[in-house]
């Protein structure tokens, strides 16, 4: 160590003292980082004298490289003539800087031409004048930053005491860097925060999507969309209401619930809501839980699917249609059946009759056979007016097993002729689920139509039949599983490819040839089980095609399912006077002898306007009218009754459901029944005497 005199000792202390100071002043006003190092680098050059100042961050590479981020100084040259900076423990590794930043310790060359580590560095170090070198390193907590590099030009120029102080400006500096870096952080952040909420706001501002949040039912936001949604002229319009006041009646109750108990996850469900002018419109929503000015709230996203549904119902009605289509074959051998049964019987009772052989009890009989195939005639009928119409009924509760026994008649009797067999195995027990009975009845009565198609190309195309060895089936199961109820359509066709597989449930991709499907039926039938809250599905099970149909069960309404009961006895009120209307003569004719004999006054007319006429000469006790006649219709006969007496009691008969079905809507009330052709007499007479019984 070279001994400095006394003053010469005081000069090195006062002029690192005062970097010191000079570097804490640059740290209070610091604002950023790279402008910090160059300060302090130029601070060490011109208050602490020295010639030569940088400060050199480690760089995590496969070379341990070191990168200079501030420099000053008469002998920044040097820096230019110095290759292969590096903190890695190697040879070039060995300086003061790799050492400092290697090791975390102060490293202090005393003479460079004496020091044994700086040997790759001398020649250049001499050259500029440069004798003496002190590396700091900067460390926050226990992460290396960098190291402060001073080059002094003379020989030992950092004694203790100038270390001492030069490693308090390294702690400093090495503080300041971090703080600035954790105040760069937090700007960033409110910055990325500030844009973050500025991005949501706009977000939900330009949704097209209504979002709202509410606090325990009471509405906190609402966006632009939903003022467009419910009919408010702004969203301002929308906060302070109680959500219960834009949600249907018949949803209050499960809407509750979940306020109470917000679900933890968010499934999509649908609502009926009201508009601010009390129009009502179908929903899809889904919620999630929030924070809204410190608060838990709930955020909806909701969207009107009124048209959506709209264009679904259209895409059913069109799927119904063509299916009905197909099968207009097997429906005529289905009515013709009955029918022809119904003929043999009658005729064959009047040629006994007029030989004089026809007994009384096989004349009953005869009779029973003729009301029972009626009877079927009816169900057939019915099943097709009700599966071809479309479809508002609201969701109801109804016995799924019986309404696959009902999809299954006519398919089945379409796929006989062409020697297809069709087996079920269906349980003897009500299975309630909740939905829309005719939209099940599609969905099955599509796969079964599919089913068909496939096994009669399949027929086709190994020139089967009962004379090639080939024999179809289509096996239709259901089976309860916990709570669900699984429906099962399984075929031995030719089976779906994998490629297939993938797509089949997409709209409009269908692999039948032009003309011979549209594509919708599966897609339409995804939907319809998706709504009952089920799932459609194809099984895997190495041969013929496999479609099966999962359902809820509806466990707390077994009860409500309408059970078959054997028709009721006619009754009698003697000297009532009931009208008939009927435009087909014989069968208003028909009905008024039956009812004579059951000792009741009977009036019959064959057109509305002579009814009319001739009430107003002899008012009737019952009036049963049918709807669609040629003169004078039904409709406006009831219109005129029910303005003469809103009481008098009316039974509709008619085979078009839809007149029906409008007449309804005004006519709700204990006095008016609507009855389908052909008419069961032990149902009317039932509701004949229910309109004339006293009241109790």
């Amino acid at each position: 160590m070279i001994a400095h005199s006394v003053a010469e000792h005081l000069r090195l202390i006062d002029r690192t003292v005062a970097a010191v100071t000079r570097s804490t002043e640059a740290l209070v006003r610091a604002s950023n980082e790279e402008a910090l190092l160059a300060e302090i680098c130029q601070i060490a050059v011109e208050v602490g004298g020295y010639g030569l100042a940088w400060i050199g961050y480690p760089r995590d590479d496969d070379d341990k490289t070191v990168e200079i981020k501030a420099q000053a100084g008469v002998a920044v040259d040097y820096l230019k003539n110095v290759r292969g900076l590096t903190w890695a423990d190697a040879k070039m590794g060995q300086g003061p800087t790799g050492s400092a930043l290697r090791t975390g310790g102060t490293q202090v060359v005393r003479d460079v031409e004496t020091a044994a580590n700086f040997a790759p560095w001398r020649e250049a170090a001499t050259r500029f004048g440069l004798r003496s070198i002190i590396a700091l390193p900067l460390s926050h907590g226990e992460e290396r930053l960098g190291a402060l590099t001073i080059y002094a030009e003379e020989t030992d120029a950092f004694d203790a005491d100038s270390i001492r102080l030069l490693e308090d400006m390294a702690s400093n500096l090495a503080y300041g860097i971090g703080a600035l870096r954790m105040k760069a952080e937090h700007d960033h952040a409110v910055r990325e925060l500030a844009e973050s909420e500025a991005r949501y706001r706009s977000l939900i501002e330009l949704s097209p999507d209504a979002v709202v949040v509410h606090s325990h039912g009471t509405i906190l936001f609402a966006n632009l969309a939903s003022a467009g949604i419910f009919g408010a002229l702004n969203p301002a319009q929308l906060v302070g209401r109680d959500v219960f006041e834009l949600l249907h009646p018949d949803f209050h109750p499960v809407a509750a619930q979940r306020i109470a108990s917000p679900p933890a996850e968010s499934p999509l469900v649908e609502y009926r809501l009201l508009r601010l002018d009390g129009t009502q419109f179908d929903a899809e929503i889904v919620a999630a839980n929030i924070s809204f000015h410190g608060q838990p709230a709930r955020l909806l996203v909701l969207r009107d699917v009124t048209e959506r549904k709209q264009v679904q119902e259209q895409l059913m009605q069109a799927t119904k249609l063509a299916t009905l289509g197909e099968m207009a074959a097997g429906l005529v051998h289905e009515l013709s059946q009955p029918l022809n049964i119904i003929r043999l019987t009658a005729e064959g009772a009047l040629l006994f009759i007029e030989r004089g052989k026809a007994q009384p009890q096989w004349l009953a009989e005869q009779f029973q056979l003729v009301a029972g195939q009626a009877e079927r005639t009816a169900e057939i009928i019915d099943d097709i007016r009700i599966f071809s119409r479309r479809d508002n009924s609201p969701l109801q509760v109804f016995d799924a097993i019986t309404t696959v026994r009902a999809a299954i008649g006519v398919p089945g009797s379409q796929m006989r002729p062409d020697d297809i067999a069709l087996v079920t195995e269906l349980p003897d027990r009500t299975v309630p689920v909740r939905g829309r009975r005719v939209q099940l009845e599609q969905v099955v009565m599509n796969l079964l139509s599919n089913a068909h198609h496939a096994l009669k190309e399949k027929r086709d195309g190994q020139g089967g039949g009962l004379d090639g060895g080939w024999h179809g089936l289509v096996r239709v199961s259901a089976q309860v599983i916990g709570r669900e109820l699984r429906i099962v359509v399984q075929d031995n066709g030719p089976g779906i490819p994998p490629e297939v597989r993938a797509r089949i449930f997409e709209p409009f991709f269908t692999t039948k040839e032009a003309g011979r499907g549209t594509g919708l039926g599966l897609s339409v039938s995804f939907g319809i089980i998706n709504a009952m809250g089920g799932r459609l599905e194809t099984l895997d099970t190495g041969s013929g095609a496999c479609f099966a149909i999962t359902l809820p069960i509806d466990p707390s309404a077994a009860d409500l399912i309408e059970e078959r009961s054997a028709p009721p006895p006619l009754h009698s009120f003697a000297e009532a006077h009931i009208m008939v209307v009927d435009d087909e003569q014989a069968a208003g004719e028909a009905l008024g002898r039956t009812l004579r004999e059951l000792g009741y006054r009977v009036s019959v007319c064959t057109s509305g306007s002579e009814a009319w006429r001739q009430f107003q000469a002899d008012p009737a006790d019952v009036v049963i009218t049918d709807l669609r006649m040629p003169a004078g219709g039904g409709e406006q006969l009831v219109e005129r009754l029910r303005d003469f007496d809103p009481l008098l009691p009316i039974v509709i008969v008619t085979g078009h459901l839809g007149a029906t079905e409008r007449l309804s809507d005004n006519l709700q009330d204990d006095r008016c029944a609507v009855m389908k052709k052909p008419v069961a007499l032990g149902k009317l007479g039932t509701i004949i005497a229910s309109f004339l019984r006293p009241p109790e």
